[in-house]
C-alpha cells in the first residue's frame, strides 16, 4: 500500500511483503526456532535455546557485527537436539548445559 491505504501495490493483493517492515517473521523464526538471542550489545554474547516444535532439524544464518553466525539443529532419535554452531571470533556462545553442541570459532 501506498499513503492512502486505498491502493493497491500488487492487483489482488493488499499488502506487498517484500519489505523490512513485513519481515517480522525472520526475526521470530531466527530468536524462537534457531534459538538465537542477543545478551550483550554488539552480538559479544548469545545464547541458543533452539525450540524444533515438529521439525526434525533447522539451519540458519544469523548476521553480526563480527560476521555471520551459523546454526543447525538436529532432533535426535532419544528427543535430544544437537546443535552445531559455527560462530565469528570474539563471539561468546552459551548454550542450554543438557545439548550436544559442536562450536566452531572462526
Amino acid at each position: 500500500m501506498h499513503g492512502t491505504y486505498g491502493d493497491h501495490c500488487y492487483i489482488k493483493y493488499r499488502h506487498s511483503l517484500c519489505h523490512g517492515w513485513a519481515s517480522g517473521s525472520t526475526a521470530w523464526l531466527s530468536e524462537f526456532v534457531l534459538g538465537i538471542r542477543i545478551i550483550e550489545a554488539g552480538c559479544k554474547t548469545i545464547e541458543i535455546k533452539p525450540m524444533l516444535g515438529d521439525l526434525d532439524w533447522v539451519e540458519g544464518t544469523y548476521p553480526t557485527p563480527k560476521g555471520n553466525i551459523f546454526v543447525r539443529h538436529e532432533l535426535k532419535v532419544e528427543g535430544v537436539v544437537k546443535s552445531y554452531i559455527e560462530a565469528p571470533k570474539g563471539i561468546k556462545v552459551r548454550c542450554p548445559q543438557d545439548a550436544e553442541v559442536i562450536v566452531k570459532n572462526h
